[in-house]
């Protein structure tokens, strides 16, 4: 044999090693005297290799499996269950039904992101009202709002979904206080639904983050199961989603409370354990009574509502200030919320405010219009001219300008010549588009509405009504 076979026969000898031939060939006989195959000799041990791996810091497998077994029998005495793992306390008697309550208070000055959760406490009434496009929260008093999230088994709703984390925030004395309520098992749901109930009794107001279609729902849900009046019923409630919404989908698109966070918070999370995963970790501590692993979910739990506090803040406080939004999508925003809710007179001040501030055409054109539309509803017709007019002259193929302008004419000045020609000129820029194999500037009804309206001038003009009059008086109220 080559001194290469030797060694290598030496290496797998010393390793416990086979060849492909001693695995595939049969087991001998069994021997007569014994019944027994003889012993086969183990691995020799290596002190190099268990200098290496004690180097290395591995573990073979039956020191796996011992630690295996130690680590169970720890979470079976007890040793790594949640009062244990985390600060809190054990609210209530083991009789009556008791649960696991995580308790902090943050001083006012705590910063998440770039906002302060005393910032809250700044908070307008009326600018809170407005973002939530909901009259109720007029009197919004930060001090009886009680900022909420649950942490669910599932995200399906119905009768069969817990909420087994529960986390109410609030202002308490001079700083904040974040109160987590944890079900260590089913039976612990009762205990600290009542708790919640009785807590939700000093508040006017929920603010939560798609509370309205989900946590509130099933909270009232959890109630009715264990035949417990639910409190929150008579508060009013702000929705944050809906907000973020409002003033950031355009420029961000994805307006969970994740990006939000990241993108106008500028909040950046350590340590954090993604939602989707939180409902199977409860599940793996339910049987194994470890909850080392639910650290995580505490803590992302802990930042959700952390970030409800310092997004009403940051909300009203860009509200309240006239440029307070930093990007030019952010106050269009601004101006289109203002238009949805009639606010005319609000439309043409940061409407004008907005164009004075140079941007870019497709925000421009979108603002001129509701700026003109405003003027329209106010009944300023010159100062609807001039704004109509301005949008033909930055975006010479504008149809809507046309058509409104023409509307102005027939109605108002009574110019039906140049109506006709707005309407004309309208047509035609719509044709040339279709033909040009571009989207339709304007939807096939207010094509026909275009039409219907020169038909309509037309038989004016065949009358003989073309008689111009001036601006303020009120010689039609047709549209």
């Amino acid at each position: 044999m080559s001194s290469k076979a030797d060694k290598l026969k030496a290496l797998s000898a010393q390793l416990g090693l086979k060849t492909g031939a001693e695995i595939t060939a049969p087991s001998s006989p069994p021997s007569k005297k014994t019944g027994n195959a003889p012993a086969r000799p183990g691995p020799e041990k290596s002190p190099a290799l268990d200098s290496l791996r004690a180097k290395l810091g591995l573990m073979t497998g039956a020191d796996l499996s011992r630690e295996r077994v130690v680590e169970y029998d720890k979470a079976a005495t007890g040793a790594y269950e949640i009062d244990r793992v985390l600060r809190g306390e054990v609210v209530g008697k083991s009789e009556e039904g008791a649960f696991f309550l995580v308790r902090r208070d943050y001083p006012l000055d705590y910063a998440q992101g770039v906002v302060s959760l005393g910032a809250a406490l700044e908070s307008n009434a009326r600018e809170i009202a407005f973002s939530a496009s909901d009259s109720e929260l007029d009197g919004f008093d930060p001090r009886k709002a009680l900022f909420i999230d649950t942490e669910t088994t599932g995200l399906a709703g119905g009768a069969g979904t817990v909420a087994f984390l529960i986390g109410v925030g609030y202002f308490h004395g001079d700083g904040f206080r974040l109160d987590q309520c944890f079900m260590r098992d089913y039976d612990d749901e009762e205990p600290m639904l009542r708790f919640l109930g009785e807590l939700a009794r000093d508040f006017h107001t929920v603010v939560s983050y798609n509370g309205k279609s989900f946590d509130l729902p099933l909270l009232r849900t959890r109630f009715i199961q264990n035949r417990i009046s639910c409190s929150f019923d008579g508060l009013s409630h702000y929705d944050l989603v809906h907000a973020a919404r409002r003033f950031w989908r355009r420029r961000l698109q994805d307006c969970s409370l994740g990006n939000i966070e990241r993108e106008v918070l500028g909040v950046r999370r350590v340590g954090d354990v993604p939602g989707h995963l939180i409902p199977r970790i409860y599940f793996d501590y339910l049987s194994s009574r470890d909850a080392r692993s639910l650290e995580g979910g505490f803590y992302h739990h802990q930042m959700d509502i952390l970030s409800l506090v310092s997004l009403t803040g940051w909300i009203s406080r860009c509200l309240t200030t006239p440029n307070g939004f930093d990007h030019a999508e952010d106050r269009l925003s601004r101006v289109r919320m203002h238009f949805r809710q009639k606010n005319y007179a609000e439309v043409v001040t940061h409407g004008r405010r907005f164009l004075d501030s140079g941007e870019g055409d497709t925000l421009r054109r979108e603002c001129l219009e509701m700026l003109g539309m405003a003027h329209k509803r106010l009944r300023q017709w010159e100062d609807m001219r001039n704004a109509f007019e301005r949008l033909l002259r930055e975006f010479p193929r504008d149809i809507t300008a046309r058509l409104e302008l023409a509307k102005l004419h027939e109605h108002r000045t009574r110019d039906l010549g140049e109506a006709c020609r707005l309407c004309e000129e309208g047509l035609q820029q719509y044709h040339t588009q279709r033909a040009l194999g571009r989207p339709a500037p304007l939807p096939e009804e207010a094509v026909s509405a275009l039409q219907f309206r020169l038909a309509r001038i037309k038989r004016k003009l065949a009358r003989g009504r073309d008689a111009p009059i001036g601006l303020t008086e009120e010689p039609d109220t047709g549209e």
